[in-house]
């Protein structure tokens, strides 16, 4: 459609001569167009800005004995009979903890430097961790383990050639006296440590790290099951023990 209407009136001059007819034209404009609703754009809210997030916190430091180079140390620190214990990883910036504090014993009679054989001390000195043994499976330690039974001793009799090392019954005159391993709780699961390896007579045997059993033990290190076994499960071969 066009977008006007045209009507037209004619009107009619008479002259003597001349009869003219003129036509007078009315244009009626169309209507508007109604416009369309215009929708006002929302002004969107401005977006918090996200905050920061918090840096990580650094791992503790710890405090591994100056010469020890091992990648993972186990540090035991020792009040007493009681022991603090941390499984420290050695990093670029120097030790940092992995594992703990975790709460245990040692020796009922402390710590000593100058350990002997029978006098309940915990020998302080940095030590290797070998493999481990106990009344139950291996929980983890890639070290090796040993399942006991009845058969198994530690022989800590100084006089045998024997000494300070893992034997089996029946005894046949080879010592006049060694520790039973099959000792539940506290040997359900245990490692070595490895202390007087050259088995010096009377320097100290059967040094382990084992099940707390709630006090000082006969000069081994010991740690609630739970504990204990969270550091067997993360030590690898090469890990030491360091003890004060």
């Amino acid at each position: 459609m066009s977008p006007t209407s045209t009507s037209a009136t004619a009107s009619t001059t008479t002259t003597p001569e001349t009869t003219t007819t003129t036509s007078t034209t009315t244009t009626t404009p169309a209507p508007r167009p109604t416009p369309a609703t215009t929708t006002r754009a929302m002004t969107p809210s401005p977006k918090a800005s996200p905050k920061p997030s918090a840096k990580p916190k650094a791992a503790p430091t710890c405090a591994v004995p100056s010469g020890v180079r091992a990648a993972q140390v186990v540090l035991v620190r020792s009040s007493g009979s009681r022991a603090t214990v941390r499984a420290c990883r050695r990093t670029s910036a120097g030790y940092v903890v992995d594992l703990g504090p975790y709460y245990g014993h040692v020796g009922r009679n402390g710590v000593s430097w100058s350990k002997r054989e029978g006098d309940l001390k915990t020998p302080a000195g940095t030590y290797p961790l070998r493999g481990g043994f106990g009344a139950r499976a291996n929980p983890g330690l890639p070290q090796g383990w040993f399942r006991v039974d009845s058969s198994d001793v530690w022989v800590d009799d100084s006089q045998s050639s024997l000494y300070n090392t893992h034997q089996r019954k029946p005894v046949s005159g080879r010592w006049d006296s060694a520790e039973n391993l099959l000792n539940t709780p506290a040997y359900n699961y245990a490692q070595v440590i490895g202390y007087n390896e050259s088995r010096t007579p009377g320097k100290g045997s059967a040094i382990f790290f084992h099940v707390d059993t709630g006090g000082g033990t006969a000069g081994c290190v010991s740690l609630p099951t739970s504990s204990l076994l969270a550091v067997m499960r993360w030590e690898r071969s090469g890990a030491v023990m360091s003890i004060s």
